[in-house]
């Protein structure tokens, strides 16, 4: 088994969910299926977990980083770790990093962060997701643990929750240096699949790399 591992790259993914949301949501369980279904082709061996975050209907900082370092404890963070946030579980992953590179100085970079439906504000905030919007996030902690041009952004034209998403576009590239595409038609991307998100993964574990260049 040991001699397998080393001849094939393996990539695990984490996900953390949107508000509510669960490892059964949205495209959550789709991915993991097209993964699988491209890691041959990819030369990868994806290894998904769509994480069930602890009381997600009022989701609180504090506890979505103690879940998270319980789920992926600081030393096992390398290039093999892949996370996707979607909606305030982009935020959640920020958080997590900027805590982690601020108390394990020695901690090394994953090999990508995918925010999808990322937002820094919403149009009609409520309490609960005033805490997420007003809380400090050390960017440049976090940074540290996201190599150059691995930090991908996905955003909707036409988000029910945001709609000045160029802000938020401006934003994400101005604190995180992020790569930032914005997709017409995507709602908050709660379809059960789509294939941008897919093959934004995908860039991020390298595969695509080598077709691009044809």
């Amino acid at each position: 088994m040991q001699q397998e591992s080393t001849a094939e790259q393996v990539k695990k993914v984490f996900i953390v969910p949107r508000w509510a949301g669960g490892p059964q949501d949205d495209w959550y369980p789709w991915l993991g299926e097209q993964l699988q279904a491209v890691a041959s082709e990819d030369g990868m061996r994806y290894q998904m977990q769509a994480l069930n975050m602890p009381a997600w209907d009022l989701p609180v900082i504090d506890r979505a980083e103690e879940y998270l370092r319980k789920v992926l404890p600081p030393e096992q963070l390398g290039p093999d770790v892949l996370l996707v946030g979607h909606s305030v579980g982009c935020l959640a992953i920020l958080h997590y990093l900027a805590r982690v590179a601020e108390q394990h100085p020695n901690a090394r970079p994953v090999g990508g962060v995918l925010c999808v439906a990322g937002w820094f504000s919403v149009d009609s905030p409520w309490q609960d997701i005033l805490n997420w919007m007003d809380t400090p996030i050390d960017y440049e902690a976090a940074r540290r643990l996201i190599p150059q041009d691995k930090l991908m952004v996905l955003l909707s034209d036409d988000d029910p929750y945001t709609s000045g998403y160029q802000e938020n576009e401006h934003l994400w590239e101005e604190r995180l240096h992020s790569r930032v595409s914005i997709l017409p038609g995507r709602q908050h991307f709660s379809a059960r699949l789509d294939f941008d998100v897919r093959d934004a993964v995908r860039d991020l574990a390298g595969a695509l790399s080598g077709m691009e260049s044809h």
